[in-house]
């Protein structure tokens, strides 16, 4: 990123570098994993929770801090006020939808859900670290840049496809398997992408991202 800002003929493309430096820090930062939360194993759920929280941590702070290192302040990542009645909206309406639908794929097992109340706490706690996490990470440190280069719509779309390639492997069992979860993912990124730019901020994707982590979710509760 350093050297695409030295060569005047290179320089337009020096933020979208530095935001591929800072996504891969995030990553380095996370293997590291000094922030780690000892976890439970008794508990599947509140495990795979607190290991979400774990990765939230490190990928977060380091977006953070080498967001405001680079010079940009946090509005560059759509960490702003922005039209928060639009996004508010928006994500409610997608986050109570996706809750919804996903109670009723899961009704013939219904029975799981007198573990709900216990599970519920560290159900929203996996969501939101990781829509959180994602939104900023595979999105929202990218789309402004991108944009300057490519323009709105091509931004949405590369940033749409990078996240669902990177839930083609998922260990989700995901019916028609990883590629088929990944094509949907891909359709997920760009409704995300278009409600984070036309919000100008983050609350709409996050609610959305949120809502449609926890159909996939809801299924482990049948584990407890």
């Amino acid at each position: 990123a350093l050297v695409f800002k030295r060569v005047n003929s290179l320089a337009r493309y020096s933020p979208a570098a530095y935001a591929l430096f800072i996504a891969a820090s995030a990553l380095l930062f996370l293997k590291i994993g000094i922030l780690n939360i000892p976890s439970n194993e008794v508990n599947p759920l509140q495990e795979i929770a607190l290991d979400k929280l774990s990765q939230f941590l490190h990928v977060v702070s380091a977006i953070l801090v080498l967001t405001l290192l680079g010079g940009d302040n946090l509005k560059s990542i759509f960490i702003r006020k922005g039209n928060w009645k639009y996004g508010l909206k928006f994500g409610l309406i997608s986050f109570a939808s996706f809750a919804v639908l996903g109670v009723i794929l899961q009704w013939e097992a219904r029975g799981m859900f007198a573990n709900l109340p216990a599970a519920l706490p560290w159900l929203l706690l996996f969501v939101f670290s990781n829509s959180i996490m994602e939104e900023l990470w595979l999105r929202a440190i990218f789309l402004k840049k991108y944009e300057v280069l490519l323009g709105r719509w091509a931004a949405i779309l590369v940033t749409a496809l990078v996240f669902g390639t990177s839930h083609v492997f998922a260990t989700y069992d995901f019916p028609g398997g990883g590629l088929v979860f990944g094509v949907v993912v891909f359709v997920l990124g760009l409704v995300g992408a278009q409600a984070m730019f036309k919000e100008d901020g983050l609350i709409g994707p996050v609610l959305f991202h949120a809502g449609y982590d926890l159909m996939i979710i809801i299924p482990i509760l049948n584990s407890l």
